[in-house]
């Protein structure tokens, strides 16, 4: 995954400025963004590969400095079903079924350059030794907070947020509509089972927005009330809008839906 990022070529630097700053801990403890991964295995592989990723992969790389968390999803084909992305986007003709969260702290560079050259040390002490052909990055991207709401009942702040207590969540790229997409964004909490949306910007690509819906209960249900209630303005292009259900580490009681299910055996599309 490391190598697809120091690929992608631009830094990834963020800070949180004044108007950024949440309520509640010490500036240097606040989230400031995350890196993102969007993934895919083999059918056949599906719990050799999670396994792989529980037990090898991630423990390495929440030890680099600035990472606080880990969080990974996956899209079984009910949730597939309920995406909507546009023409030639990595998320759609049923890629995309996985997604790795981490949230960092302070200076996401540190992260980032971090991340980018764990895998080579990882790769000299034998440590990586999952094929490459059975496994596949579809984006790998770096995201600055811009901004965090929650949800009233929760009585939490808009630190908390990635933190939260969910069982899915809402993933939306999108394009233009800033103003209007933030404004949606605080109308989203609102919404039963919705327990906080984080919206954040790429530090690779120009333009490119997200949102993070976290989510308690089914997340397709959640996805289709979420476009119901509050659809996409005028002014935002929306590019995908995905729900994932949240990995519990091993295990994967899910891994035989997709494996028997249309969406693509192989990496290699």
């Amino acid at each position: 995954m490391s190598h697809l990022y120091r690929m992608a070529g631009a830094a990834c630097f963020a800070t949180v400025s004044a108007n950024d700053v949440f309520l509640g801990q010490n500036a240097p403890m606040q989230p400031s963004g995350i890196i993102f991964a969007a993934l895919d295995c083999d059918a056949a592989v599906i719990e050799d590969w999670n396994r792989w990723y529980d037990l090898e992969h991630t423990p390495p790389n929440v030890m680099l400095e600035g990472v606080m968390l880990s969080n990974r999803y996956v899209a079984t084909p009910d949730l597939h079903g309920a995406r909507e992305s546009v023409e030639g986007s990595p998320f759609g003709n049923g890629r995309a079924s996985f997604v790795t969260i981490y949230t960092l702290t302070g200076d996401p560079q540190i992260a980032f350059d971090d991340m980018s050259s764990l895998r080579e040390r990882l790769i000299d002490t034998g440590r990586m030794a999952f094929p490459e052909d059975q496994k596949a990055v579809r984006e790998g991207d770096c995201f600055q907070s811009v901004d965090a709401f929650v949800s009233a009942p929760t009585k939490l702040v808009p630190a908390d947020v990635p933190f939260v207590g969910h069982t899915g969540v809402v993933i939306r790229q999108r394009r233009g509509g800033q103003k209007a997409s933030l404004a949606r964004a605080a109308r989203l909490v609102e919404i039963d089972g919705v327990h906080g949306v984080w919206s954040l910007t790429s530090r690779l690509r120009d333009g490119l927005d997200m949102d993070i819906v976290f989510v308690e209960g089914d997340a397709a249900v959640a996805a289709q009330q979420l476009r119901a209630a509050e659809p996409a303005d005028s002014s935002t292009e929306v590019l995908v809008d995905a729900p994932y259900d949240r990995i519990n580490p091993m295990h994967y009681p899910w891994a035989d839906s997709i494996r028997n299910s249309d969406l693509p055996k192989k990496v290699a599309l």
